[in-house]
């Protein structure tokens, strides 16, 4: 059996496996996502939150949402008071 690039088959199979298991640090995992309500002008409506921050003495939620549109719906992502927020299914 030939070898590319002076490796087995096997061998680079092996090391694409390895790699594959590497564990991930928490820098590079993405922050996790929860299902919300958001009471919005077009009434409660199922949203995703994406991140929290402080302003102030008051919390911003990052959420994503369904927003309508003139030409159907699109996907609107913005910080909201936590106070049109709440909490979603588990």
């Amino acid at each position: 059996m030939s070898t590319r690039r002076g490796e087995s088959l096997a061998a680079r199979v092996a090391a694409t496996q390895e790699r594959r298991q590497s564990p991930v640090s928490a820098e590079d995992r993405p922050p996790p996502t929860r299902h919300c309500w958001y009471d919005g002008p077009h009434g409660r409506q199922a949203a995703l939150l994406l991140e929290w921050r402080r302003v102030g003495g008051a919390w911003n939620g990052r959420i994503a949402v369904a927003a309508p549109d003139t030409a159907g719906w699109v996907l609107v992502e913005m910080w909201v008071d936590g106070g049109m927020l709440a909490p979603g299914p588990q």
